[in-house]
C-alpha cells in the first residue's frame, strides 16, 4: 500500500538535531518535532537576510523576543554509583540560558548558579532535559528569585543525609507551583523521577 502522504518524514528521513529539537525536509516540505518524540510538525522556516551583521543582529533580537522560554530540569551524568545531577534551566529554545542548581556534597551543598548563559546540552555529561513549562520574562525573574531564596541541602554528617540537588529542584519547583508557574502534576512528574541519595 502507497504511504497516503509522500510528503511525511519515513524512518529512512535524514534528521539533523538542533539544541532539543529535529528537523527534516521531504520533497521541500520543512518538518520538526522534540526530540525523542515520534509526532512530526510541518512548518515553514524563516528567512533570514545575511547582507549585513546589523540585519543579522536585527533578526537575532526579533527571533529572541518571540521565542518562548522554557523551565527544564536539565540531568546531567555522575559516576555510575552517584545518582544524576539536577539543575533547573531556564532558556528560549536552541539558545544558551541560566542554569539553577546547588552542588558540592550533598553534606554541605551550595547554590551555583550560572554565572552567564550556558548551553547545557553541549556539557559533557549532559544525559537530558525534561522541559516543564512556558514562562514569561516576569515569571523567569521568579524562578529567579525562589532558586536564590531555597536553602541548599546540609546533613550534619554522611549518615544523617537525605536531600541532594533532585531534591532541593524538587522543592523549588514547589513552590514556583504555589505561585501558579508550574503544574502540580510537573512536580509529581519530577518526585517520580528522584533517585535514592
Amino acid at each position: 500500500m502507497a504511504d497516503p502522504n509522500p510528503n511525511y518524514p519515513t524512518p529512512s528521513t535524514p534528521i539533523q538535531a538542533i539544541g532539543l529539537r529535529e528537523i527534516c525536509q521531504v520533497n521541500n516540505h520543512h518538518f520538526r518535532r522534540l526530540r525523542g518524540t515520534d509526532t512530526w510538525i510541518e512548518y515553514t522556516p524563516q528567512l533570514t537576510s545575511t547582507s549585513t551583521a546589523q540585519e543579522s543582529k536585527s533578526v537575532q533580537s526579533e527571533k529572541e523576543s518571540v521565542s518562548p522560554i522554557y523551565l527544564s530540569i536539565s540531568l546531567e551524568s555522575q559516576t555510575p554509583t552517584e545518582p544524576n545531577h539536577w539543575s533547573l534551566f531556564l532558556a528560549r529554545e536552541n539558545a544558551p540560558g541560566k542554569l539553577y542548581q546547588v552542588t558540592g556534597d550533598a553534606e554541605s551543598m551550595a547554590y551555583e548558579p550560572s554565572v552567564q548563559a550556558v548551553d547545557i546540552t553541549r556539557a559533557e555529561n549532559f544525559y537530558t532535559l525534561y522541559q516543564l513549562v512556558e514562562v514569561s520574562e516576569e515569571q523567569a525573574g521568579i524562578v529567579r528569585e525562589i532558586a536564590e531564596g531555597e536553602m541548599p541541602p546540609k546533613a550534619e554528617n554522611r549518615a544523617a543525609v537525605r536531600e541532594n540537588c533532585q531534591g532541593w529542584c524538587v522543592r523549588v519547583l514547589g513552590r514556583l507551583a504555589g505561585r501558579g508557574i508550574v503544574g502540580r502534576e510537573k512536580v509529581e512528574m519530577a518526585k517520580g523521577l528522584m533517585e535514592p541519595v
